[in-house]
């Protein structure tokens, strides 16, 4: 059974082998049989020359090491199980022998070399507004392009984008042995038949209030699961392994619980992406009748518990599961589409700022904390640092009649319910549906009245800042984005409340393209992932697993919010600043050093999103006192 990232391969080389021809950016004879070059979607396409009366599985043996690679070079390249001498094969450099994809890299990038610290690349590409990105070279180097993120906290000058000459170090821990890399037999190149081995998964430290401890699991076998990386500024991080039993009326994966672990955090959070309360409590009931645990509070370390692959996150299914390969062939779509710009201290950009509910909506409610006050609060706080300390226009899609965009050094605030959306005409925030829409349609008016006036359209964000109500376990923050399948092609509202406002009659009707939907969600990943750097950076609390999600997953359903499903700013994201069901977070966020902090991050993580390579750090936090009313 082929892995999931082999099918991945397939569909790749499908759409390459049917594109029309152009000139590769560079190209370089490596053997006397195999020739690679870097084409101008800056893909490595690697050629094989076969010898006369060359076998597929002598050839896959030569260039790969594995003969029984053949199948898999032969489907990639769309040729019959017949090879012919005069027929060019082409190898994913990824099975290439290690020796091999050594010879590609420094034969394509010439300036590239290893050093003490692991490798560093020289970005060469020269085609469109930026070279080839930093998924590309975690691709090629690391052999996974998710760990772009951790590349780019290797070099915190690093923009998002890349230009040619720009010099990338990649760490010796993320390397495949083909470049030196010190944990081989992790990130050694993979055959046909082989699955990844466990990558780190996040667990972050128990506070006071929570049961969400550290863990160290051990791998059950070669059917192993590799998560997402995170970034390595997660505070405490531990592999976790899955085998699966896919036989029977319900396939299932295994994960041995390890001492101290909860079987609602380590397992029902952590595997199934359930997050509220209920949607916890359902899981857990229905492993513990999976698994005819009779007491939860008493299952031993090392108890195998059975988790139905139905209820499995996308990442954490079987790597040939058509949901993970669709899952990571989206992932690396959107990547690939969203192109990057850079803007110094945020020259040229537009911040389009959504403080959430507001009015009579307040949100979620514990003791007396109103969401909507709180997050208000914070959206003010960072409207006045960006307008301090960047050059970037701000704008706020709602606002205070009595306080305006104003904030107070209190601790405790008063609750308010005079919010209204600043569409024209205005509209007081009396039905929380109507709300959301409206500043939506607000939110694409900005946009438009913005390209108009010849800003770029990756020059535009929007941020929407809420916080939380889940498991009271979980602690700190978290950011929706809008996953490209979620969003669709065209939507409209009728009815006078809508069509009676400007903004809403400049253009009734959304429509997104796919390529438009995939740009945004590689975008809004980068922005997210920015954004929960920072505040890792600053010691700001974030969600333990997964913190970057491109959907909400509650009460059986998935979707993302309207919020940002149906805005047309391709810079886009749910920011829930914290978990006002944790008591500490409650507590956190009820002090306005806490509430400057967490806009100090948001703005650090823009800075960083836009950052020049030459770009110094964001100056210090300086906590304002009280914000102007505009």
């Amino acid at each position: 059974m082929r892995s999931g990232w082999v099918g991945s391969i397939l569909i790749i080389a499908a759409s390459v082998l049917t594109a029309a021809p152009s000139s590769p950016i560079a190209t370089a004879q490596i053997n006397n049989e195999l020739r690679a070059s870097l084409t101008r979607d800056y893909e490595l396409e690697v050629l094989v020359q076969p010898h006369d009366g060359d076998a597929w599985t002598r050839l896959a043996k030569r260039v790969t090491g594995d003969a029984a690679n053949w199948e898999t070079i032969a489907a990639y390249s769309q040729l019959d199980d017949r090879l012919q001498s005069e027929q060019k094969v082409r190898v994913p450099f990824a099975l290439l022998r290690p020796s091999l994809q050594r010879d590609v890299i420094k034969a394509l990038f010439p300036n590239d070399h290893s050093t003490a610290g692991g490798w560093q690349h020289v970005v060469a590409g020269t085609y469109g507004i930026e070279g080839e990105s930093l998924w590309n070279i975690a691709e090629w180097l690391t052999g996974d392009g998710a760990n772009y993120t951790l590349i780019r906290k290797a070099n915190p000058s690093q923009g998002l984008s890349t230009r040619k000459g720009d010099v990338i170090l990649v760490p010796k821990r993320l390397l495949t042995a083909a470049f030196g890399g010190s944990m081989e037999e992790e990130n050694a190149p993979k055959t046909a038949a082989e699955v990844r081995q466990p990558a780190d998964d996040p667990v972050q430290r128990a506070a006071a209030d929570e049961n969400v401890p550290e863990t160290t699991a051990q791998p059950l076998g070669t059917a192993a699961l590799t998560p997402s990386p995170i970034p390595a500024s997660t505070p405490s991080l531990s592999p976790a392994s899955l085998s699966y039993v896919r036989t029977g009326a319900e396939p299932y994966a295994v994960y041995r619980l390890q001492p101290g672990e909860a079987l609602y955090s380590s397992v029902a959070i952590r595997f199934t992406g359930r997050v509220y309360s209920k949607d916890v409590g359902d899981v857990v009931e229905r492993i513990v009748k999976f698994n005819e645990i009779d007491d939860v509070a008493r299952i031993p370390a090392n108890y195998p518990v059975k988790i139905p692959i139905a209820l499995l996150l996308p990442e954490y299914l079987p790597q040939d599961d058509p949901a993970r390969v669709a899952r990571e062939a989206t992932r690396r779509e959107s990547a690939k589409v969203a192109r990057r710009t850079r803007a110094a201290g945020l020259s040229g950009v537009q911040v389009i700022l959504d403080a959430g509910h507001g009015g009579r909506d307040v949100g979620t409610e514990h003791e007396d904390v109103w969401e909507s006050t709180y997050v208000y609060d914070v959206a003010c706080r960072l409207k006045a640092l960006l307008e301090k300390k960047s050059a970037a226009k701000v704008s706020m899609t709602t606002k205070s009649k009595s306080r305006g965009f104003a904030f107070t050094d209190s601790n405790v605030l008063d609750g308010a319910s005079d919010h209204y959306v600043q569409t024209t005409p205005k509209y007081l925030l009396d039905d929380a549906i109507v709300g959301v829409n409206l500043r939506w349609y607000l939110a694409n008016s900005l946009f438009r009245r913005a390209i108009k006036q010849g800003l770029a359209r990756e020059k535009v964000l929007f941020l929407s800042i809420h916080a939380d109500s889940l498991h009271p376990s979980l602690r700190g923050a978290m950011a929706y984005i809008p996953g490209a399948g979620y969003v669709p092609p065209s939507y409209r509202k009728n009815g006078d409340i809508y069509l009676t406002r400007e903004e809403v009659r400049e253009q009734p009707t959304v429509k997104q393209s796919r390529e438009e939907a995939l740009a945004a969600e590689g975008l809004s990943r980068d922005f997210a992932e920015s954004i929960m750097t920072s505040f890792r950076n600053l010691g700001l609390k974030v969600h333990p697993f997964e913190a970057v999600r491109d959907n909400v997953v509650r009460g059986g359903h998935e979707w993302v919010p309207a919020v940002i499903r149906y805005n047309q700013v391709p810079t886009r994201m749910l920011l829930e600043v914290c978990n006002l069901g944790n008591r500490s977070d409650r507590e956190l966020i009820k002090t306005a050093k806490y509430r400057q902090q967490l806009a100090e991050g948001i703005y650090r993580g823009m800075i960083d999103f836009y950052a020049t390579q030459q770009q110094d750090a964001p100056a210090p936090a300086v906590v304002a006192s009280r914000g102007a009313s505009k």
